[in-house]
């Protein structure tokens, strides 16, 4: 006999009225698992798939010990025989608060998991970065005189509802300063990871009396528990939108240069400044900052980074001109050779069935027929579909939020989302 996923297979017949193993059949017994040594079982529990693993918390206090150790949790991942099931994350709300929506694309559905177990009052702000296992939330927004600030940064895992808060970067002055995005950057095997906070710094030159910005990454290391900052001074601004930004900034508030989103892949974190468009790469690593000056494709409106291993995408409305009011979605991609963005395809708005009803034809089943296909996911209004750029093909994803018949409406997510994957890594 020999031990599998599920118990001990055997090689002789006999008899199955008896209670005894037929050829192949797989039983469970009590004194076979009893005797196992703590070094085999855990090897033999490791290999189990993820949702079973989660299971397992409530069976006994001993297993539910044994799943937040983190020589536990190293061991799974490196008993693993199935490549990491990849995930794509929104947010919503719900009565019971803020949920976190996970659309699994290998079994082609959604799972809702509730953020109730935090003990923080969350909204619509709450989401700032996802990675391997563990999301960053925000808490307790401020409004400040440069915009809207958490006053709590959370790292939780959503499936084993582990969490820690991670105190504010000490350097960052709201007074002066605006906290625009994060990323995370995980090592599954070593359990470790690295929260990027990219804020905006205003200063003023002493000699010429006008005010320029600095990027800044607060690099905060789950090993060494500490935050370290490095600056990335910004082109300055032309003297009339600096003469703006001085004498009439109850008009233009912080948006002047306010960094419009974030993407975070293979350990580096792009962001996207505005007025003038700027692409900034901050290299975890290396711990420095890269500026590429390319210009943004003049059809985009509302732009959005998406990373995927080697890729870099633009995703926004496309607009033929500045007249142009119809819902095309644009999805472009970066060439590092040629510094330019590429068209990569449009989505027609004819194609989607428009931006404010759902599409009509019924949602089709979504599997990766390669992994080597890049696949991105495109928020259209309340309703995501994913794009395969390998394929240039698209599919409609199920609606994450069901509403039956005459039900009351619930909220549908609010957020663009992450692709995340799931796995039992403490934060």
């Amino acid at each position: 006999m020999w031990i599998t996923r599920l118990g001990i297979k055997g090689h002789e017949v006999n008899n199955q009225a008896k209670g005894e193993v037929l050829p192949g059949q797989t039983i469970l017994r009590r004194e076979i698992w009893s005797s196992l040594p703590d070094d085999v079982l855990d090897r033999v529990i490791a290999r189990l798939p993820l949702q079973y693993l989660i299971r397992m918390q409530s069976v006994c206090k001993k297993w539910k010990i044994k799943l937040r150790t983190s020589s536990f949790i190293r061991l799974c991942e490196a008993e693993s025989e199935t490549a990491p099931a990849e995930w794509f994350l929104t947010f919503g709300q719900q009565k019971v608060g803020t949920v976190c929506f996970a659309y699994d694309v290998q079994l082609s559905k959604w799972y809702s998991l509730p953020l109730g177990f935090l003990p923080f009052d969350l909204n619509t702000k709450a989401p700032l970065a996802a990675a391997d296992g563990l999301i960053c939330l925000g808490a307790g927004w401020n409004a400040t005189a440069r915009g809207v600030m958490p006053t709590k940064l959370i790292i939780c895992n959503p499936l084993s509802r582990f969490w820690r808060d991670v105190p504010s970067p000490p350097q960052l002055d709201p007074a002066t300063s605006l906290v625009s995005v994060a990323g995370l950057v995980v090592d599954r095997f070593a359990g470790t990871y690295k929260l990027i906070v990219i804020g905006e710094v205003r200063r003023e030159d002493s000699s010429s009396s006008r005010e320029y910005k600095v990027l800044v990454a607060y690099i905060f290391d789950s090993v060494s528990q500490d935050w370290k900052s490095y600056e990335a001074e910004l082109d300055p601004l032309d003297s009339f939108t600096s003469f703006l930004a001085s004498h009439f900034r109850t008009l233009v508030g912080h948006s002047i240069r306010a960094v419009l989103c974030s993407a975070v892949c293979e350990g580096v974190l792009y962001c996207l400044t505005a007025r003038p468009y700027q692409l900034h790469a901050f290299n975890v690593v290396n711990e420095e900052w890269n500026r590429l000056k390319i210009s943004l494709p003049a059809e985009i409106s509302g732009p959005s980074l998406v990373a995927r291993p080697g890729h870099l995408f633009l995703v926004g409305a496309y607009r033929h001109n500045q007249h142009d009011k119809s819902n095309n979605i644009g999805i472009w991609e970066l060439d590092e050779d040629t510094r330019r963005w590429n068209v990569v395809d449009i989505l027609l708005e004819a194609m989607c069935s428009g931006r404010r009803s759902p599409p009509k034809s019924p949602p089709r089943s979504f599997r990766r027929d390669d992994n080597d296909d890049v696949i991105l996911f495109v928020k259209w209004a309340t309703r995501f579909l994913a794009y395969n750029v390998s394929k240039k093909s698209w599919v409609w994803l199920p609606p994450c939020v069901p509403t039956a018949p005459g039900a009351a409406p619930v909220s549908q997510p609010y957020h663009n989302g992450y692709v995340f994957t799931p796995s039992l890594l403490l934060p």
